[in-house]
Parts: C-alpha cells; sequence; structure tokens
C-alpha cells in the first residue's frame, strides 16, 4: 500500500442473488486492510448486504447465511403460482427478525437501495423509510419472486434497470468509487440438455446485468470481481466458498495496487484524456491480474 494511501472508498454492490454472498467477504477484507467505506449502494442481494453492513448487522447476516444447508434453504422458500414462484413472506421474516423497523436514518452511513418500478419502467432509488421495504422490492426477481407493492406501485429486481450503481455513488458526490462486479465471467453450460425454467431465468438475469453493468462501471475507480462461475441463483449453502470467493478477490485487488489512492487519482486523471473501455481494462487487470473477456 502506497505511503499515499487515502483508504476512505465508497462501495457499489452488484446484484447477484446467491452469488452476491461474496459482497460480504470483500467487505470483510477491506475492513481488515484498514479501508473505510463512507457510503454504500446496493442492488438486490447487493442491497441485502449493503442494508445489513449500513446497520452494523453484517455479521448477524453471515452467520445466517452460513447456518443454511440445502434443506433449511428451501424452506426458506415459499412458493406460489402468483407473479412469481416464490412469495417472499418466509424470506422476509429472516429479514425481519434481523432489522425489525430500522430506517435509513438509522444506517451509520449514507444507504442507497434500488428497485424498479414496474409500473412506470424507470428506476427507483430507496434512501429513506423503512429499509425492509426497499430490501423487499429490490430483490423481487422477474417471474421468480412476487412483485412488491409498495405506496401504490409494484417493484422489481432493481437489476432490471441498474445492477451495479455505481453512478447513485457518483451523482451523490462520493469519491473513490469501489466496484464489486459479479457477472463479468458467466459460465458456459453444457447444451447438451434443455435449461430448466430457474436456470433459464437465472442465467438470462446474470447476462442482462453484464451488460448493463458496463454501462455504469465507468464510473467506479476500481473494479473487484469475486470467482463466483459456477453458483446457482438459490444456492444460500455455499455460503462460505462464496464468502471466501470475496475475501480473495478484495485481497487480489489490494495486492495487485487497485485501492492505491495514487492509482485512482491517477486513473480519474487520465479518464479526462482517454477511452472508458481502455480504463475498464487497466481497473481489470489490477484486480485480477489478468485480461479475460
Amino acid at each position: 500500500m502506497s505511503i499515499f494511501s487515502n483508504k476512505k472508498i465508497s462501495l457499489a454492490l452488484d446484484s447477484g442473488s446467491a452469488k452476491g454472498m461474496a459482497h460480504i467477504g470483500v467487505i470483510e477484507e477491506l475492513e481488515e486492510k484498514g479501508y473505510k467505506i463512507t457510503a454504500i449502494a446496493g442492488t438486490s442481494m447487493g442491497a441485502v448486504v449493503a442494508a445489513y453492513y449500513s446497520l452494523s448487522k453484517l455479521d448477524i447476516l453471515k452467520n445466517w447465511l452460513l447456518s443454511l444447508n440445502k434443506k433449511s434453504t428451501f424452506f426458506t422458500l415459499d412458493f406460489t403460482i402468483s407473479g412469481g414462484f416464490i412469495g417472499g413472506k418466509k424470506l422476509m421474516q429472516a429479514f425481519e427478525e434481523h432489522l425489525g423497523d430500522l430506517e435509513f436514518k438509522d444506517t451509520k452511513i449514507p444507504l442507497y437501495i434500488v428497485a424498479t418500478n414496474l409500473d412506470t419502467g424507470k428506476e427507483h432509488i430507496f434512501s429513506e423509510g423503512k429499509i425492509l421495504h426497499a430490501i423487499r422490492a429490490s430483490i423481487s426477481v422477474p417471474g421468480v419472486m412476487r412483485p412488491y407493492f409498495y405506496n401504490g406501485n409494484y417493484f422489481v429486481d432493481g437489476a432490471v434497470t441498474n445492477p451495479l450503481p455505481v453512478d447513485i455513488l457518483y451523482n451523490n458526490k462520493f469519491k473513490n468509487i469501489v466496484a464489486v462486479h459479479l457477472h463479468e465471467y458467466i459460465e458456459k453450460r453444457d447444451s447438451s440438455s434443455a435449461p430448466g425454467v430457474l436456470e433459464t431465468m437465472g442465467r438470462s438475469m446474470g447476462i442482462v446485468s453484464r451488460y448493463l453493468a458496463k454501462a455504469k462501471i465507468s464510473e467506479a475507480m476500481a473494479v473487484i470481481e469475486p470467482d463466483v462461475a459456477g453458483v446457482d441463483m438459490f444456492h444460500f449453502y455455499q455460503a462460505e466458498s462464496v464468502i471466501l470467493s470475496g475475501k480473495k478477490a478484495a485481497l487480489h485487488a489490494i495486492n495487485n495496487g487497485a485501492l492505491d489512492s495514487l492509482t485512482l487519482k491517477m486513473l480519474s486523471f487520465f479518464k479526462e484524456k482517454i477511452s472508458d473501455r481502455i480504463i475498464y481494462i487497466l481497473k481489470k487487470k489490477m484486480g485480477k491480474g489478468s485480461l479475460e473477456e
């Protein structure tokens, strides 16, 4: 780490269902290395992790996820045929036990949660009111979880409009934005068998998120990309290995200077001179050690 290091960062967390558990490991590693997170924004599972972190309850979320196995994960989901496969009540009961009636005003740092207004077709940014409403809106994967009716509108997953909310932090004047991107590498599947409904939905949302995130990521000064290939939508029982992948990715980025404040300042300066695409390649090389497309 450079002697010029400024360890104050803001953090944008990607959507990703079970892959989003990697965000926990990223945050743990950043904090262990002395980084101070000054603001946080998240979409879908990124919103869940962001909310728990901003309320100083990340350990509660981590321990709960680590306690899940295949059977308990299954019983956390309440199945329905109205608006999606999952109603969401059981999952929200777990969140309510942890978070209760806490509101955005109760967070230790600014928190932004992204959902999509299904009625207007526009992104919706939650930054006030009861946090549980924002989480439920943001995690409503289309076709999988029933849309959430709130304040006269139906909401679905924020990943439909903004899976990686770097721009929200940027527009709110936060500096040294670090993006945690989960969909850069979408594993190839065996085409010898037809994909099921859930696999189709999960992979489709991942592909959409990958391309939408690329449009947002240019304002980030660093990119961390955990290797979460092969983690399916509801594989929350893989928490231990997925969280570890986040820790490894963050450590790799730190060791390669991707979060060094002097490097960030240089990239910020050159951003005025060269294309966003070149900046993105430079960030990837620092964060991953190699460039893969």
